[in-house]
């Protein structure tokens, strides 16, 4: 709300201080008193609509503020003092000058009106009033500051010094002589001009700006020759001396495999519970598709083998820490796996829980179409129950051109028995692009894993929604009561009131959902337990990372781009570490839509959130779900070398800009991306 009303006060600053600096800029010619009067009233009128306006951004910045200084902190170092002070130098120097013109309108009163001092500081507020807006919506700035900011207040600066020689000259020469109006003719061909002018100084602007964003054809997502600092550099086709490739970073390649799968992408027609069909592609022909189930410290052998026609594919194992050369990503750890071709996949996961896998060629594409599964890693001494099920959030396109969501394919409400004392787990993945808040009606739970991570010491939660982002999991558990128990997404309730889980002991039974207003925090609940860092670790690295949306031209086209710190990927800020490094991370979101930020091949501790503190069970996470106006502070340990993808998981956002990478020093990749390429790993 804040963001909203801030960026509307930058607007209105535009149009009331830009209309106040042409009025007051225009010509003083021989007027009537009355007419005299009305102009002077409606100056009047702008500047202190205009001033209310600027003490209207000032509040709300001052809010955003409050929240975090990080939401704050470019409108403060940029936008208001190019906007407020010449606003307070209007008030000063115009003012005076329009009220003596309303009181005793004439052309004497109207010349002084014409002065430098009060035009210039009119014209200098529409320049600022430009330059809150512009940093507001199509170039937004992020710290470090410093730099941006002494370059823009010097052109403002400078913008006012050529302003005040060319209306003192104004000034002085109306001073001098009355000046009459130009013939009506002559009038219309100079605006005839000016349009022109515009019209082609906009159009070569726009076409230079178009071509200059144009993502390039082929490029390398190492550092460059290994190092830090390079994002375009040069690819290897092994590394040099002194380095290390990521194709020598696999699993075990001569040990025999505990558990070998075998998936095979290939397009399907299926059914959701309505009735809908949907035209996707599918692992073995299954929406999700099939559920991997291992347990910890085995090795896992996965063959991929791609039947998509005309469609490179690759997967991910989402969640789980792999060798870096099995971590699935196309133009970075492999070549996306071409149609009618294989790839083999091996790794020995270290965690347990409930994990994914999916496609990581065209993610925005692909897994919303279904390449997507369950990976379910069991420790070595599991927790029985009686109903282990897992559910899956996802949004179909269907053939009628409808998006529904629907749990796993069932678009309607879903009936499934469990008996009263019985325990059930519900393992729940959100593997749509949007957050999804979910509600439990009919009994308390326990929230026992987050991102497969155990939760110690859970406690029952009621009157609770629990709010999912794009790529994460909650493992709840509860023991069936002698009534039905009803699961439902509640953040789109009026299109999925119809839709959800309901158990009971005989699969009947209604149940109204409950839609609680207050949201589980993972921060404080659970047992505090020791960790092998925390908030008072001294950290090798530490970066900060805020979240802008931007209105803009990006790989040629006009569009939302999403930002960090400002830069959209090629350029958006990659962290080089050290093996061994302890890494701190803060995250502001200060855009309009939530940000799951997902690691790969590390899980990182929670800290802190929104300033607070960890004071329940540590929150380990890989996908941490940064929402509007939130600020994270996490950390982990440099342990497992490689070049990782760091992006947000809600696909849109990753392919318009949202993309990092984590390398560590003297890694190297043989991988290229771009449209020149077969990958595409966004």
């Amino acid at each position: 709300m804040l963001l909203n009303a801030d960026m509307q006060a930058a607007a209105l600053n535009v149009l009331i201080w830009t209309t106040a600096a042409l009025c007051a800029g225009r010509w003083p010619v021989e007027r009537s008193r009355r007419r005299g009067r009305a102009r002077a009233v409606t100056l009047l009128a702008l500047v202190g609509i205009g001033t209310l306006v600027v003490l209207m951004r000032i509040t709300t910045v001052t809010l955003m503020g409050r929240e975090s200084w990080l939401f704050a902190v470019d409108r403060v170092a940029v936008a208001l003092p190019a906007l407020a002070v010449p606003a307070a130098a209007a008030l000063a120097g115009t003012l005076p000058r329009l009220v003596a013109w309303a009181r005793r309108p004439s052309l004497e009163t109207r010349v002084a009106a014409f002065s430098p001092t009060a035009v210039v500081p009119l014209q200098t507020a529409a320049l600022g009033a430009l330059v809150g807006l512009w940093t507001a919506l199509f170039t937004v700035l992020a710290p470090p500051l410093l730099g941006p900011a002494l370059l823009i207040h010097s052109a403002v600066v400078l913008f006012a010094a050529l302003a005040w020689f060319r209306q003192t000259r104004r000034w002085l020469a109306a001073r001098s002589r009355p000046r009459r109006r130009a013939p009506r003719p002559v009038r219309a061909l100079r605006a005839v001009a000016m349009v022109t002018a515009v019209a082609v100084a906009g159009t070569v602007t726009v076409n230079l700006a178009a071509a200059s964003s144009k993502l390039p054809d082929n490029m390398n997502m190492a550092p460059a020759d290994g190092m830090p600092g390079g994002h375009h550099g040069g690819g290897e086709s092994a590394a040099a001396r002194g380095t290390t490739s990521v194709t020598a970073l696999t699993g075990p390649r001569d040990e025999r495999p505990d558990r070998r799968f075998t998936l095979v992408a290939a397009e399907r027609t299926v059914r959701l519970a309505s009735g809908r069909t949907v035209r996707a592609w599918a692992f073995d022909g299954r929406l999700p598709g099939p559920t991997l189930r291992v347990r910890q410290g085995e090795l896992v052998e996965v063959t991929v083998r791609n039947e998509l026609p005309g469609t490179n594919v690759a997967v991910h194992w989402h969640g789980v820490d792999v060798p870096n050369a099995e971590d699935g990503v196309p133009g970075v750890t492999q070549n996306a796996i071409r149609p009618g071709g294989t790839h083999v996949y091996r790794f020995r996961p270290d965690e347990s829980g409930t994990h994914w896998y999916h496609s990581h060629q065209q993610t925005s594409v692909q897994q919303m179409k279904g390449l997507f599964g369950a990976l379910i890693i069991d420790p070595p001494k599991p927790t029985p129950v009686d109903h282990d099920w897992y559910l899956a959030m996802h949004s179909w396109k269907t053939d009628d051109g409808a998006t529904v969501p629907a749990l796993g394919l069932a678009d309607r409400l879903e009936r499934r028995r469990a008996a009263p004392g019985e325990r059930v787990r519900l393992r729940l993945l959100n593997s749509d692009r949007l957050t999804h808040e979910f509600s439990l009606t009919g009994t308390s739970f326990r929230v026992t894993a987050l991102d497969g991570n155990a939760v110690r010491g859970p406690t029952p939660v009621s009157d609770r929604k629990l709010a999912i982002g794009a790529g994460g999991r909650y493992d709840i558990e509860f023991v069936m009561p002698d009534r039905p128990v009803r699961l439902t997404e509640i953040q789109d309730f009026v299109g999925a009131r119809d839709q959800g889980l309901l158990i009971s002991a005989d699969g009947r039974g209604e149940v109204t959902p409950d839609l609680p207003s207050r949201e589980f925090d993972p921060t404080a609940y659970g047992t505090p337990a020791p960790t092998p860092f925390g908030p008072d670790s001294r950290f090798t690295r530490t970066k900060t990372m805020v979240f802008d949306n931007e209105i803009g031209f990006y790989d040629g086209r006009f569009r939302v781009t999403w930002t960090v710190n400002g830069m959209a990927f090629p350029d958006a800020p990659n962290l080089t570490v050290r093996e061994g490094d302890l890494v701190r991370l803060r995250f502001a979101n200060r855009s309009h839509f939530d940000h799951p930020m997902h690691l790969h091949g590390h899980h990182v501790l929670v800290l802190s959130r929104n300033g607070r503190p960890v004071t329940g069970s540590p929150v380990w996470l890989d996908t941490v779900n940064v929402r509007v106006g939130e600020v994270w502070e996490v950390a982990f340990r440099a342990d497992n070398p490689g070049i990782w993808m760091d992006h947000c998981h809600i696909g849109d956002h990753a392919v318009l800009g949202m993309m990092m990478h984590l390398s560590y020093e003297n890694v190297t990749s043989p991988y290229r991306v771009g449209r020149a390429t077969a990958n595409r790993p966004e």
